[in-house]
């Protein structure tokens, strides 16, 4: 991420996404209600055109501002985007009329300004880890087995998973020569992802799997990349070559050495204290929206964890909720931590409503 400018003067910020994470990290920061100011394409009549066929009409480039309705994070290594629909509040007045909607698709490497009514702490403090995080190397990460592979890049944040593979070794009894030709077959799939989408952003590479499979592999791709300078560390056994496998090499010492400041580290960190404190029946956690947000004034929160999607509100709460919450915790010197839905710990916050809470000290409520 890059941030261009800081006017807290006027509530706004210039920023540049250079990275996929960088843009999910704007859709946590990007609120209903914020104004969003960006380069967009949009379709207008020719000057004196009266029909409306396409032939009648042109796409041109123009800077539009809009007030967010509706925002969607596209998290998929093709798209590299993040939609951003609300009503038009400034542009060219020729090609725009003022109040109609709009939809920015804000791609990486384009410049967006934000303006909110009030940017919190939490918000300033995400931005300028987005900034720190693009000077961090990334981690590319390696769970294989005969049957399949697994391959995440992860970042400060998060983990994203490249590409899941299944190979075409044969389980059945075949000539040795046979099985080693697939298995040349396989691990060159696997080195051409590798080549196109893992190269381009890290040379660190971590992994493993049941078996001898993970020795091969790892002889195979220094062998394979030797001009590049490839580094591989094998980690351990996994359960197998798919995202539960990928999940298991994320515990494993190799990588945490790799990535002791990483935030998604420190987010499963924050989770396993909550389980750990909620086994031992020490009453200084809490859980769930409505609870949270009874105690959120008494300064017992020290840090609050919650899921992405809750930023958008739902069924029972509104965004606005949400966000009261937040700043809540931080008039109270609370830590804010978002995880990302897609995350393997957000099925172990979904059972405790998206949200979860460590206090700074025992509460029991009658």
């Amino acid at each position: 991420m890059r941030v261009l400018k800081h006017d807290m003067k006027n509530n706004r910020v210039v920023l540049r996404p250079e990275t996929q994470t960088d843009l999910y990290v704007l859709s946590n920061v990007i609120n209903i209600g914020d104004h969003i100011i960006a380069k967009t394409n949009r379709r207008v009549r020719r000057s004196g055109s009266e029909g409306r066929s396409g032939e009648e009409s042109q796409r041109i480039t123009m800077v539009i501002g809009i007030e967010v309705e509706d925002f969607a994070f596209q998290d998929s290594a093709v798209s590299n985007r993040l939609r951003v629909k609300g009503k038009i509040f400034r542009g060219p007045e020729q090609h725009v009329s003022i109040g109609s909607y709009h939809t920015l698709n804000l791609e990486l490497t384009q410049t967006v300004t934000i303006i909110k009514p009030e940017w919190s702490k939490y918000y300033l403090q995400l931005l300028k880890k987005a900034e720190e995080a693009s000077k961090k190397p990334k981690i590319c990460l390696i769970a294989a087995d005969k049957a399949e592979v697994c391959i995440g890049l992860l970042d400060n944040f998060r983990l994203t998973v490249l590409a899941h593979e299944k190979s075409n070794i044969s389980r059945k009894l075949t000539k040795e020569k046979v099985r080693s030709k697939q298995t040349h077959s396989f691990f060159d799939k696997i080195a051409m992802i590798i080549n196109r989408q893992v190269l381009p952003e890290t040379k660190n590479i971590v992994l493993g799997g049941p078996g001898f499979i993970k020795e091969q592999l790892s002889t195979f791709l220094k062998t394979k990349f030797s001009k590049e300078n490839l580094i591989v560390i094998i980690a351990g056994s996994l359960s197998g070559g798919n995202r539960v496998g990928l999940s298991e090499l994320l515990q494993m010492e190799a990588v945490d050495r790799l990535a002791t400041d990483f935030q998604v580290f420190e987010e499963n960190r924050l989770i396993d204290e909550f389980f750990k404190r909620i086994n031992q029946g020490t009453f200084d956690v809490s859980y769930g929206f409505a609870e949270i947000k009874k105690i959120s004034s008494t300064g017992a929160i020290e840090t609050l964890i919650l899921l992405d999607s809750l930023l958008k509100g739902g069924t029972e709460i509104s965004s606005q909720d949400v966000h009261q919450l937040l700043r809540e915790v931080e008039n109270t010197r609370g830590k804010i931590s978002i995880i990302s839905s897609q995350s393997e710990n957000a099925n172990r916050m979904k059972t405790f409503g998206g949200i979860i809470g460590l206090l700074r000290y025992a509460l029991q409520w009658e």
